[in-house]
């Protein structure tokens, strides 16, 4: 298998499975579903950034998380009412507005490494920092006035040994000029809360959240995309989706 992968974006899906532990807030474990950030990228709820060409011959590059969308599947009761929970990552520099994916606090990079193999396997590690977001029920994040309480998760590392990735891309996956992949379509599966699996073309309206005046909601979570696991106060997610590619965190 060629080796010579260039730098570039990898559009992931949200599979079954993917939670976030808010015990501490006496919500125990909250489902979670990717919400697909645009139109033009599909079902894609999590994008990847490798920001390096892979050394001929297979070779380790800086990654990081891009961008990231989901929400509780169903509505939780926080501060004694009725509320949907977001889980969000925009570190497009703009080039994904606020108000389409919001991210209301500042948070540290979400930046890792991806070792790729010329033998079509490879090993990642990514520390994630995510942001939680509660609304009102069925509120649109992009309008303040929705937003009940905001603040960002707790640091969590996804890592995954041995995963599969291909030069060519699967059936389906969004053909993007925005995000090329570089020649490099992995099958991640990782070690930590969140699964995910390639993107497809089919999607259905995204929120247009934006960002909002921070409340204390003594909030702390984990938020990731790519293997399976579960950490306390920390988000999971599930692999299995895109065309029927799951991904986990």
């Amino acid at each position: 298998m060629a080796t010579a992968q260039s730098a570039g974006y990898d559009l992931l899906q949200t599979g079954s499975g993917a939670s976030i532990d808010l015990s501490s807030m006496g919500l125990g474990q909250v489902p979670l579903q990717g919400v697909p950030i645009q139109g033009s990228t599909g079902s894609t709820d999590t994008i990847m950034h490798r920001t390096q060409d892979v050394p001929s011959g297979g070779g380790t590059v800086p990654v990081e998380l891009y961008a990231l969308s989901m929400k509780s599947q169903n509505s939780v009761t926080f501060q004694g009412q009725q509320a949907d929970v977001y889980v969000t990552v925009n570190n497009s520099g703009g080039t994904i507005s606020t108000s389409t994916l919001p991210q209301p606090d500042a948070l540290s990079p979400s930046t890792g490494t991806v070792t790729v193999r010329p033998d079509g396997t490879f090993d990642s590690s990514i520390t994630i920092n995510a942001q939680i977001i509660f609304t009102t029920a069925g509120g649109n994040p992009a309008n303040s006035a929705n937003v009940i309480g905001h603040q960002a998760a707790s640091p969590i590392t996804l890592s995954s040994t041995n995963s599969s990735w291909s030069a060519s891309a699967p059936s389906g996956y969004p053909s993007s000029s925005t995000y090329p992949s570089g020649g490099f379509y992995p099958r991640p599966v990782h070690v930590g809360p969140h699964p995910v699996v390639p993107s497809t073309c089919n999607t259905s309206p995204s929120p247009s959240p934006s960002p909002t005046p921070r409340v204390g909601s003594g909030v702390k979570a984990a938020a990731a995309p790519t293997g399976k696991a579960t950490l306390n106060n920390g988000i999971t997610f599930q692999t299995e989706c895109i065309s029927n590619v799951n991904f986990t965190n």
